[in-house]
Order: C-alpha cells, then structure tokens, then sequence
C-alpha cells in the first residue's frame, strides 16, 4: 500500500482553512458586539425620546385644557361687555334726548 505524498500537505492546507474559519468567526462575533452594543444604546435612546414625548403630550393636554377654560372666560367678558356697550348706547341716547339745560 503506498501513502500518498500530497497528504501532509492537504493536512496543512485543512488545519489552514480551519484557522481562516476561527479568524472569520471572531470577527463576526465583534462586529455583531458591536452592533449589539449600538442597538442597546440606540434603543436606551429612543426610550428616553418616548418618555419626552409622553411628557410633552401631557403638558401640551394641560395647555389646550386651559386655553379652552380661558377661551370660556373670554366668552363670558365679551358677552358683558356686549350688555355694557347697548347699556351705555341707552344711556348716551337719555342723556341727548335731554338737551342742553338752560
């Protein structure tokens, strides 16, 4: 039986690629450490954009709650105010009909 002179060199050749392989894996295993390392904090980011937002939705409901108490009370002084001025144009029109006094 003859052994065949080319298998040392094919066991080198194998043990070559398999270190390639282990190198490749490394690599891989970084790059995803890294990438898992940015998604974590890209994730801690936008949770605190979502707390900010929620807290921005709350004032801006507080905002628009009292705008519309406010637009109420605006309501409410302009409708006085209508009943004042037809009051003073009652009182403009007494006061002219009365003439100059002599």
């Amino acid at each position: 039986m003859t052994v065949d002179p080319d298998i040392p060199r094919r066991v080198a050749q194998v043990r070559h690629d398999i270190e390639d392989l282990y190198a490749l894996q490394t690599a891989a295993n970084d790059s995803l450490n890294t990438v898992n390392g940015q998604q974590r904090r890209l994730a801690s980011r936008v949770e605190e954009v979502q707390q900010t937002l929620d807290l921005h939705g709350g004032r801006l409901d507080r905002i628009e709650d009292n705008q519309r108490q406010q637009s109420g009370r605006l309501d409410r002084i302009e409708d006085h105010l209508t009943g004042l001025s037809g009051q003073l144009a009652e009182v403009l029109t007494v006061l002219r009909g009365l003439g100059p006094s002599d």
